[in-house]
């Protein structure tokens, strides 16, 4: 009586491992391939992103123009990254038939920022049609430095403000949407903005926003 409980102990057990094998299989794809292409996604990331914004502090009677440049680095497996951001509002307007301009804001901030990867269906996708770009999500904090001390270091301590980040993959466009202000000071930002990956191009969003607002950037 004890053998045949025993016999059939071994044989339910073997039920179970043919039953689970495939199951245990199908994850381990899924995390293997998750975790190559993820890979792939965070090498594009780095780079030079630009683009117009809405002004912060208009006025109305003068024309006011505004343009940042962000630039990412240091991507690693997990999405996170690191970079600094310029920006600036520039005020024009007439007077006796001459054109004034005069510098409203010169912002310089580092940032850190991650983006999460989800896998998605393999098929031909337009690169310039947003519907069909593929679309990551994430946060980015605004910190004041980088260069914190290494035992005390908190983020939060030296965050003015967080937005979420949304990846338009194809298109190379990120979209930045205000979470919330640490600092309630913190005001030489916009709300929102839409900022475009540099390419290398002689007419494209970098190009423009650094001749026209940042001349002086090498």
């Amino acid at each position: 009586m004890t053998m045949c409980n025993l016999n059939i102990s071994l044989e339910d057990i073997s039920n179970t491992i043919s039953i689970c094998t495939p199951f245990i299989l199908l994850i381990w794809f899924y995390y293997s391939q998750k975790q190559s292409l993820s890979k792939i996604y965070y090498n594009q990331i780095d780079g030079i992103y630009a683009g117009y914004t809405i002004p912060t502090t208009p006025e109305e009677g003068r024309f006011t123009k505004a343009g940042m440049i962000f630039n990412v680095r240091d991507t690693d497996d997990n999405g996170y990254f690191k970079g600094e951001l310029e920006y600036v509002e520039i005020r024009h307007w007439t007077n006796n038939h001459q054109i004034y301009s005069e510098r409203i804001i010169e912002a310089q901030y580092m940032f850190l920022g991650n983006v999460r990867f989800e896998l998605s269906l393999d098929k031909t996708r337009h690169p310039f049609k947003q519907g069909e770009n593929r679309v990551y999500t994430g946060i980015l904090s605004i910190v004041d430095r980088l260069d914190f001390q290494f035992e005390e270091f908190k983020i939060e301590d030296y965050s003015s403000a967080e937005y979420k980040i949304t990846h338009f993959r194809e298109m190379q466009v990120m979209k930045f949407e205000l979470i919330k202000k640490h600092r309630p000071e913190f005001a030489l930002l916009p709300n929102s903005f839409t900022l475009y990956k540099s390419i290398g191009f002689d007419f494209e969003p970098y190009t423009s926003v650094k001749s026209d607002l940042f001349p002086n950037l090498s």
